[in-house]
């Protein structure tokens, strides 16, 4: 026979777990719009998010993660976020913040995404308590565009003139779009390599492409007049990327 004590503890019990229930499906959660802005070292995601407590307990240690990965999967960032408390009958809003450093993309040989427009996959987890005794946990996905700031990248056909008795002027024309949040300010300089692999000449120039902007130019290079064949010719071009952000290189071929 339960005595009075049992049948009061497995009333409270009972109570607990109904109201705990309530209180899990009165929870709020809203994810607003992600936004992306530009850092000193890269991009920043803006992840603002509210938890609106209708239940009858107090929501305590809510921690939401995201982990960010790139088509192939690899991971390119981890963050946590903490509230140590959301008393009832009250909300929340705070913001998350996801960085992405391109010296971190460029660390990974992730170069395609410096060239090709892409999409990250960010993977969303809050795990929360009820009452500091009840365990919930919640997951979601969201998608990110990401704008590649040499998107594009090309090489034109090399026109070649002469310039006096002992050197050619040589005009390559470069082009490439920003698709990126962030301006582009650095310089750029080209290697030139014949068919044949043998080194003919190199340029280098400065370029400013604000963000969402397109660059098409001409870089103009001289070489020796023996060598005109070579860089009439066609062959492959060793292109060099100093920014203020980041270095990055990669072949080309032009002609």
């Amino acid at each position: 026979m339960l005595t009075v004590a049992s049948v009061i503890l497995w009333i409270v019990i009972l109570f607990f777990s109904v109201t705990s229930v309530y209180s899990v499906l009165n929870v709020g959660v809203n994810i607003g719009e992600v936004q992306m802005l530009p850092s000193s070292s890269g991009v920043t995601f803006s992840l603002p998010f509210s938890i609106e407590n209708e239940g009858y307990y107090e929501i305590a240690d809510l921690n939401l993660t995201t982990r960010v990965t790139d088509p192939d999967g690899t991971v390119l960032d981890l963050t946590e976020t903490f509230v140590d408390s959301i008393p009832q009958g009250t909300t929340v809003n705070a913001s998350h913040t996801i960085a992405v450093d391109i010296d971190d993309i460029l660390s990974m040989n992730h170069l395609p995404l410096l060239l090709n427009d892409s999409d990250f996959t960010v993977e969303i987890f809050a795990g929360l308590n009820f009452a500091r005794a009840v365990p919930v946990q919640l997951s979601t996905n969201v998608t990110l565009p990401w704008g590649a700031p040499f998107a594009n990248f090309a090489v034109g056909t090399v026109s070649v003139s002469p310039l006096n008795r002992t050197h050619v002027e040589a005009a390559i024309p470069v082009s490439f779009e920003n698709h990126a949040i962030i301006d582009i300010t650095g310089t750029l300089k080209l290697d030139l390599y014949s068919n044949s692999d043998e080194y003919v000449t190199s340029g280098i120039t400065s370029l400013s492409v604000a963000s969402q902007q397109n660059y098409a130019d001409s870089l103009l290079i001289y070489g020796r007049q023996q060598d005109l064949s070579k860089l009439a010719g066609g062959g492959n071009v060793h292109v060099f990327f100093e920014t203020t952000l980041f270095t990055v290189e990669w072949w080309e071929h032009y002609g």
